[in-house]
Formats: C-alpha cells, sequence, structure tokens
C-alpha cells in the first residue's frame, strides 16, 4: 500500500508569546507544503534519515498499540518545498503529513487533536496542523481555541539570510524576557479576537505587527520598522514575524496593493541586502490533506 499525504508551510506566526498561563501561538498556513509518501516494503527501512518523520511513525504506531516491526518496513520518501530553518514550519509540516499518513496506512485517522499531541511530543509544533486558525499551546500540544475564519490575504515573504534552528533556540531561557512581554502580546491577541469577530483585515494586520514588534527583545530582525513603515506607506494591512526563525511576513489585498510598488518601496529600504529570498504567495486552509491511497 502507498499513502501520499501534504501539510502546508507557515510564514512565522501571527502572534506569540504568554498569554493567559503560559507560551501560546497563532500560525497561518502558506500555499507551501511539504509531501509525504509512505510505502510498504519487504526491505527493513535505513533507520538513520528523516529522523523526526520516523518518530512520528512510530509515535503514530505507539498511540494505535501497533507493533514497531510495522514501521520498520515502511518507506519514506518527502518532497518539500518549504525553506528548513527560518521559522516555516518545515518540520512540523514533515512530522503531521507522515503520522497522518501512518494512520491511513493502518486504516484508520487521527483527530486533529491527536496529531497536536504526536507532533508536540517530537518538538514544539505550530498550528498549521489545524484546519482553522487555532490559539495553541505548541510546547504541550493543547488546542486553545480554534477560530473559524480562514482569512484569503497574500503575503510577501521576506526569507532572511540566517537560519535558526528551533529546537537549539528553545533551549535559551527567554521566560523573563516573555513574561515582560505579555501585556503587549495579549493585547496584541485581544485585537486579533476583534478581527475575527468583525473579519476586519485591517485588525487582523495590526495584532500582527503588534507581535512583531514585542518580539525585538528577543529575536530582533533587522529593518522591521522600516519594513513596517514600506507595508503602511503603499496600503498593506501589517508585518509578521518568525518569533524564533527569520523570516518575515507582509500580509496585503493583492487587489489593493501593487505588488510592485511594494518591491520598489522595500528596495529602497535597502531590505534585499538584509532578506535573501523576496517572494509573493498566499494564505491557504491549514491541516493535512490526504492526496490517495492506493
Amino acid at each position: 500500500m502507498k499513502i501520499k499525504a501534504m501539510c502546508p508551510a507557515s510564514c512565522g506566526e501571527l502572534l506569540q508569546g504568554e498569554i493567559g498561563d503560559g507560551e501560546k501561538l497563532i500560525s497561518y498556513p502558506i500555499d507551501r507544503y511539504s509531501v509525504v509518501v509512505l510505502e510498504e516494503t519487504k526491505k527493513r527501512r535505513n533507520m538513520y534519515r528523516k529522523k523526526k518523520a520516523i518518530q512520528a511513525i512510530y509515535k503514530t504506531l505507539d498511540y494505535f498499540q501497533e507493533p514497531h516491526i510495522i514501521g520498520d518496513h515502511i518507506g519514506v520518501h518527502i518532497t518539500s518545498r518549504i525553506p528548513v530553518a527560518k521559522g516555516m514550519a518545515s518540520s512540523t509540516a514533515d512530522i503531521a503529513a507522515t503520522a497522518v499518513a501512518t494512520a491511513a496506512l493502518l486504516g484508520k485517522t487521527l483527530s486533529e487533536d491527536t496529531l497536536a499531541q504526536i507532533c508536540a511530543d517530537i518538538e514544539p509544533t505550530d498550528s498549521t496542523i489545524f484546519k482553522e486558525w487555532t490559539l495553541f499551546d505548541h510546547l504541550k500540544g493543547v488546542r486553545i481555541k480554534s477560530f473559524e475564519w480562514n482569512p484569503k490575504l497574500d503575503v510577501l515573504v521576506l526569507e532572511g539570510r540566517d537560519r535558526l534552528n528551533t529546537v537549539n533556540f528553545r533551549k535559551h531561557d527567554f521566560k523573563a524576557l516573555r513574561m515582560k512581554n505579555k501585556s503587549k502580546v495579549e493585547e496584541a491577541y485581544k485585537v486579533f479576537q476583534q478581527s475575527f469577530t468583525k473579519k476586519d483585515y485591517a485588525l487582523l494586520g495590526k495584532a500582527a505587527t503588534m507581535s512583531s514588534l514585542a518580539n525585538q527583545n528577543i529575536l530582533p530582525k533587522r529593518h522591521l520598522e522600516d519594513i513596517i513603515e514600506s507595508a503602511v506607506k503603499v496600503g498593506c494591512y501589517g508585518v509578521n514575524v518568525a518569533h524564533s526563525g527569520t523570516v518575515i511576513g507582509i500580509l496585503f489585498d493583492p487587489k489593493k496593493v501593487d505588488k510592485e510598488e511594494l518591491y520598489f518601496v522595500l528596495k529602497q529600504n535597502l531590505v534585499h541586502h538584509v532578506y535573501c529570498n523576496i517572494y509573493a504567495t498566499q494564505m491557504v486552509q491549514g491541516g493535512v490533506k490526504i492526496l490517495f491511497k492506493k
């Protein structure tokens, strides 16, 4: 049997930080995917490649109380258009798609909340695994609140030149700084809730910008203030960042913003010297999709 599944990337997080009793985030999915193909094979698979995907296979088997020998004979092939170590949920997409594909190989399904637990057991996880935008405890794998809203905006992605390993970054203790930022992040979350209630993209962009600025004392983004100024100047809704990565996203409506003008204004601010890859993409629905089973 062969299973093919895919999961989208994120462009950083819409917001992230201390909210209520702990750290939480809201990610938004974009039109870049990790595609995972699992296939039963008689040969024993190489155990040393694609370690996180392999972990996802065995954790899924454990959940369904299936023997590990099944996983020993599953071939894994991953094709991904998601940049690695930039804060774009490349690992989350690999892990989630692999777990859902493993369940399908067993003739079973995983709920979104179970999938979240499996993913978070492997590493901190983005909320792109949910179909709806979700406030998510990415460390414990717990859904806090989902929002029945899938905004359809374009995103100008600015990839930083540097790479950042999320797991290594998480080893640093930023608790004091996160607590210092708590009131700003909670205010950003309130603005996001207002944007959801009113379906207001301007408020959505405002919430993202507030969270991006609050994170500057933890993981500063070069030229962030210039980027925000440029985005607002041409009519964009706001700017978000990867709170544990190097990517930045500019949120805009392509019917209202001239992309070429946006590129020009950013170039005037010399942003292209810091952000090596700049391209437009779109927000999409989140969650893992099974593409075929045969």
